[in-house]
C-alpha cells in the first residue's frame, strides 16, 4: 500500500472514531443541577425545609438526567439533612445512603466521612446507639489523620453511644484515646472533664485502682489552678476510694486535706463553688469523725442553696446532714433532717435524692427501735430503687427494641435502593443496547463507507498507475521521436554535404573539360604558332603545373569531408544507442527501488510487532497493580520507556510482614536494556522469593554475583550491568516503620514530618566484566512514621534535557517533591508528570524514565 494511499486511510479512521467519541461522550450539563443544589443548600441555612427539599429533588432530577453523579450526591445529601431537621428519619436515612454511594464512587473522603458521621448523629437521635457507633467507626477509620477535630467529636460520640448502652469498658477505651489527644494539645478543660468522666466510669467498674490515679491527675491539675471545689471533690473521691480499699490512714490524709481547704479558700470564689467545697469539707468531717465541725460546714453549703434557691441541692445537703446526725448518734436531729429532704424531694420529684432520704429514715427508725417504721420507709426505698431500676430497664428494652426496628427499616431502606438501582441498571442497559445496535448499525455504515473508499482509492490508484504508465510510454516515444528527427535532420544535413560535393564534382568535371577543350585549342595553336609556342613554353608549363594542383587539393578537400561526414554518423549511432540504454537501466532501478522499498515497509512492521510483543512479556513480568496496591497501597508509579520496552523496571515482594520494593536502571535501553530487565528481574526473584534473602545490602551483594554468572561476564568480557535502589519496610506495633535501604549509584528520597531527607547509595554498580566476584553494598536505617513518603527515580529523570539542552537536574526534583507531597498520591503522578512535559517541551526523550512514590 503507498504512503498517499495509509495517509488517507488513517484519516478517515480517525475521523469515524473521532466522531464516534462525540456522539458517546456528550458534556455533561451541570450548571442548571448546581443552581439547585446551591438553592438548596441556602433554603436549609435559613431554616425553610420543605422549599430546600424541593430545591434538591429538582436537583437530583437534572442531575440523574445528565448522569451527573456528584450533583446526585450533594441532592441527596441535602435531602438527608433536611428530613433530619423535620425528624424523618426514614427518609433522611435513604437519601443519606443514596449519597454515601454516590461519594463512594467518586471517591470523595471527607464528603463520606460526613455522610457517615451525619447517619451516626440521626441514629443517637432516635437513641439507637448501635447502629451509631457503627457509622461513627466507619467515619473515624475513614478520616484517619485527615481531620483531628473531627476525630474528637467521632470518639466523643462513640464514648456517649456505649455509656448509653452501659458498656462502660468500651467506653473507657474511647475516653483513654480522648484523653491522649487532649494531653497532647495541651487542652486543660478537656482533659479535667476527661479524667472526671474516666474516674465515674472505672468506679461503676470497680477499677478503683486506675479511679485513684485519675483523681491523683485531677488533683494535681486544680492544685496547680488553686481550683479549691475541683481540689476538695479529687480528695474526698481520693478518701472514699482508699477507704474501700481498707487503707483507712490514707484515706483519713485525704480528709484532712479537703478541710484544710477551707483556709485557703480565694475571696472571689464563686457561691456554687463555695457550696460544693462546704459540702465536701462536711463530707471529710463526717469521714474524720469529727461531726460538729461536719455540721458546720453543711449548715454554710445549705445556707448557700438556699439563698440560690435551688430546691433539689437543698434536699441533697438535708440528706448529708441527716446522715451526719445520724452516724453521730444524734437521732432525733437526723429524722428532723431527712423530713426535711423528703419534703422538698417529693415537691420536686426528685427521685434519686429521695432513694437516699427513705434508705437514712429507715435507718433512723431501726436505730431507734421502730422496725414498723423502719420496714416501711425500707420498702419504699425498694420500691423507688426497684422503680428507678426498672424504668432503666424498660428504656434499655425500648432502645433494644427501637434498634431492632431501625435495623430493620434499615435494611428494608438498603432492599429499596438496591431494588431501585437494579430497575435503573437495567433500563440503562436496555438503554445503552439499543444504543450499542444503533451504534453497530452506524459503525457497519461507517465500515462500509470505508470500504468503499478503499475500493475508489485502489481505482484512483491503479488509475494513477496507469497514467504513469502511459506518462512513461509517452516520455520514451517523445524521446525516440525526437531521436529519429535528429538523425532525418543529420540524414537531411548529409544529403546536403553530398548534394554539395556532387556539385562541385561537376562543376570540377566541368572545368576539367573546359580545360581540356583549351588544352586542345592551345595544342592545335601550338602547331600553327610553333614559334609562339617556344616562346610561351614556359607560361604554360606554369600554367599547367597550377592546373594539377588545384586538382589534387580538390581531391584531398573531399576526402576529408567523407571522413568527417562518417565519423558525425557513427558518432550519432552511437548516442542513440547509449540513450535507449540508459533509460532501459533507469526503468529497471526504478523497479528495483519501489521492490526494496516495500521488502523494507515489511521487515519495518515485523520489527515493530515483535518489540510490542516484548513489551506485553516485559510489563508481565513487573508487578501486577493488584499486588503494589496490597503491598503500598498509597503509591503511585510513573513508567516511561524510551522505545517501547525499556531497560528500567521496578520490582516488589512479600516475605513474613517484610515488604520490599526496588527500582532498577539496566545498561542501555530498548531491546538490550529490556533484555536485562528480566534476567534482573528473575535474578531478584531468585534471591528472595527462593533463598528467602531479605535484606537489601546483602540482596544487592548477591544479585551482583549473579548478574556476573548468568552472562559470563569474565569469559565474554561483557560490561553490561545495573543501578538499583532497594529498600524493605516493618512495621511495629506501635503504628511507626522500619526502613532498611541500600542502593547501587541511587538516592532515595524520604519526605520525614515536612523535611526531606536523602539516603545516597554506594558509588559502584551491579556487575560489569571488571568489577570482581564480590561486592559488599552497606544498609541504611530509619524509623519512619504513617504519612512519610518515599521516592525513588532512576536518573533519566533528573537527566533529561530541555529544547535548549538544560538538564532537568536533582535541585529541580527536589523542589519538585517539597512543593507538592502533601497533595493526594495519584495528584503527585500527575505532577510529576506534567512538570516532565513542561521541561521537555518536545524535546527527544533521552533515555527509560520511572518514577515512585510510596506513602506509608
Amino acid at each position: 500500500m503507498s504512503k498517499v494511499k495509509r495517509f488517507i486511510l488513517v484519516c478517515l479512521v480517525l475521523s469515524v472514531v473521532a466522531n464516534g467519541y462525540a456522539q458517546e461522550h456528550q458534556p455533561v450539563d451541570t450548571i442548571k443541577a448546581n443552581e439547585f443544589i446551591a438553592r438548596a443548600a441556602t433554603l436549609l441555612k435559613s431554616n425553610e425545609t420543605d422549599k430546600s427539599i424541593q430545591s434538591a429533588r429538582e436537583g437530583l432530577t437534572v442531575s440523574k438526567k445528565n448522569f451527573y453523579l456528584a450533583g446526585e450526591a450533594r441532592s441527596n445529601q441535602l435531602l438527608g439533612e433536611a428530613y433530619a431537621k423535620k425528624k424523618d428519619y426514614s427518609e433522611s436515612l435513604k437519601a443519606y445512603l443514596s449519597a454515601l454511594k454516590a461519594f463512594e464512587l467518586l471517591k470523595q473522603d471527607n464528603r463520606m466521612i460526613n455522610t457517615y458521621t451525619a447517619i451516626g448523629i440521626l441514629y443517637q437521635q432516635q437513641q439507637a446507639y448501635t447502629q451509631a457507633i457503627k457509622y461513627f467507626e466507619q467515619a473515624l477509620k475513614k478520616s484517619d489523620d485527615r481531620n483531628s477535630k473531627m476525630n474528637e467529636l467521632l470518639l466523643e460520640d462513640i464514648a456517649h453511644s456505649y455509656i448509653q448502652l452501659e458498656n462502660y469498658q468500651q467506653a473507657i477505651q474511647y475516653k483513654t484515646r480522648l484523653l491522649n489527644i487532649y494531653l497532647e494539645q495541651k487542652n486543660t478543660d478537656k482533659v479535667i472533664e476527661t479524667y472526671k468522666e474516666l474516674s465515674s466510669l472505672c468506679e461503676v467498674t470497680r477499677q478503683y485502682r486506675l479511679a485513684q490515679r485519675y483523681n491523683t491527675e485531677l488533683a494535681s491539675i486544680y492544685g496547680k489552678r488553686n481550683d479549691l471545689g475541683g481540689l476538695s471533690s479529687a480528695h474526698n473521691n481520693l478518701g472514699f476510694i482508699s477507704k474501700r480499699n481498707d487503707d483507712l490512714k490514707t484515706s483519713s490524709e485525704y480528709f484532712t486535706k479537703v478541710v484544710e481547704l477551707v483556709n485557703e479558700q480565694p475571696k472571689n470564689l464563686s457561691e456554687s463553688d463555695k457550696a460544693i467545697l462546704y459540702t465536701n469539707v462536711g463530707v471529710a468531717y463526717t469521714n474524720l469523725k469529727q461531726y460538729t465541725r461536719a455540721k458546720e460546714s453543711y449548715t454554710i453549703a445549705l445556707k448557700i442553696r438556699e439563698h440560690q434557691k435551688n430546691e433539689t441541692e437543698i434536699a441533697n445537703v438535708d440528706n448529708y446532714i441527716a446522715s451526719n446526725y445520724y452516724v453521730s448518734g444524734n437521732t432525733s436531729r437526723a429524722l428532723k433532717a431527712v423530713n426535711e429532704a423528703i419534703k422538698l424531694g417529693e415537691a420536686n420529684h426528685a427521685e434519686e435524692v429521695l432513694v437516699t432520704s427513705y434508705k437514712i429514715l429507715s435507718l433512723i427508725h431501726d436505730k431507734d427501735n421502730n422496725p414498723a417504721k423502719a420496714q416501711v420507709y425500707l420498702e419504699k426505698h425498694k420500691a423507688l430503687k426497684d422503680k428507678l431500676s426498672k424504668e432503666a430497664k424498660e428504656r434499655k428494652e425500648k432502645m433494644l427494641q427501637r434498634q431492632l426496628l431501625i435495623e430493620k427499616n434499615e435494611e428494608e431502606i438498603r432492599t429499596l435502593l438496591a431494588d431501585q438501582e437494579r430497575e435503573a441498571l437495567e433500563s440503562e442497559r436496555k438503554e445503552n443496547q439499543l444504543k450499542l445496535q444503533e451504534n453497530e448499525i452506524k459503525l457497519k455504515a461507517k465500515e462500509l463507507a470505508i470500504l468503499k473508499r478503499d475500493q475508489e482509492l485502489k481505482a484512483i490508484e491503479y488509475k494513477n498507475q496507469q497514467l504513469e504508465k502511459e506518462r512513461t510510454e509517452q516520455a520514451l516515444t517523445l524521446a525516440q521521436q525526437q531521436l529519429e528527427a535528429e538523425k532525418r535532420n543529420r540524414e537531411l544535413d548529409m544529403l546536403a554535404k553530398a548534394k554539395e560535393l556532387q556539385e562541385q564534382k561537376l562543376k570540377q568535371k566541368m572545368l576539367e573539360e573546359e580545360k581540356q577543350k583549351k588544352t586542345i585549342q592551345l595544342l592545335e595553336s601550338d602547331k600553327k604558332l610553333k614559334d609562339e609556342q617556344l616562346k610561351n613554353s614556359y607560361w604554360i608549363s606554369g600554367l599547367f603545373v597550377l592546373v594539377i594542383g588545384i586538382i589534387a587539393v580538390s581531391l584531398i578537400q573531399k576526402r576529408k569531408a567523407n571522413r568527417l561526414l562518417q565519423q558525425q554518423q557513427t558518432e550519432i549511432k552511437e548516442k542513440n544507442e547509449a540513450l535507449l540504454q540508459n533509460m532501459e537501466e533507469l526503468r529497471a532501478a526504478q523497479d528495483i527501488l519501489s521492490e526494496q522499498n516495500d521488502q523494507l515497509e515489511i521487515q519495518h512492521q515485523k520489527i515493530t510487532h515483535s518489540i510490542r510483543y516484548a513489551e506485553r512479556i516485559q510489563r508481565s513480568v513487573l508487578p501486577a497493580d493488584s499486588m503494589m496496591n496490597k503491598l503500598f497501597p498509597e503509591h503511585f508509579i510513573l513508567y516511561l520507556p524510551k522505545d517501547i520496552v525499556s531497560g528500567d523496571f521496578y520490582w516488589a515482594a512479600q516475605k513474613d510482614k517484610r515488604r520490599i520494593l526496588a527500582i532498577v536502571d539496566c545498561t542501555g535501553h530498548g531491546v538490550p536494556g529490556a533484555f536485562m530487565s528480566i534476567v534482573g528481574s528473575n535474578t531478584l526473584n531468585e534471591l528472595v522469593n527462593e533463598k528467602h534473602v531479605t535484606e537489601p545490602a546483602q540482596i544487592l551483594n548477591q544479585l551482583h554475583e549473579g548478574i556476573r554468572h548468568k552472562l559470563s561476564q569474565v569469559e565474554s568480557q561483557n560490561h553490561d550491568g545495573m543501578d538499583i535502589g532497594i529498600c524493605s519496610l516493618d512495621q511495629h506495633e506501635d503504628g511507626s516503620f522500619r526502613l532498611m535501604f541500600a542502593a547501587a549509584k541511587q538516592t532515595l528520597f524520604v519526605m520525614r514530618k515536612g523535611e526531606l531527607l536523602e539516603l545516597d547509595g554506594d558509588r559502584k554498580s551491579i556487575g560489569g566484566a571488571n568489577a570482581g566476584d564480590v561486592r559488599d553494598f552497606s544498609t541504611k536505617e530509619l524509623v519512619l512514621e504513617k504519612g512519610d513518603i518515599l521516592y525513588f527515580t532512576t536518573d533519566g529523570f533528573i537527566d533529561q534535557n530541555s529544547p535548549d539542552r538544560v538538564r532537568f537536574n536533582k535541585k529541580r526534583l527536589k523542589s519538585l517533591i517539597e512543593e507538592i507531597y502533601q497533595q493526594p498520591i495519584e495528584v503527585q503522578r500527575s505532577n510529576f508528570e506534567n512538570t516532565l512535559a513542561s521541561h521537555q517541551q518536545g524535546a527527544e526523550q533521552r533515555d527509560d524514565i520511572t518514577v515512585i512514590g510510596v506513602k506509608l
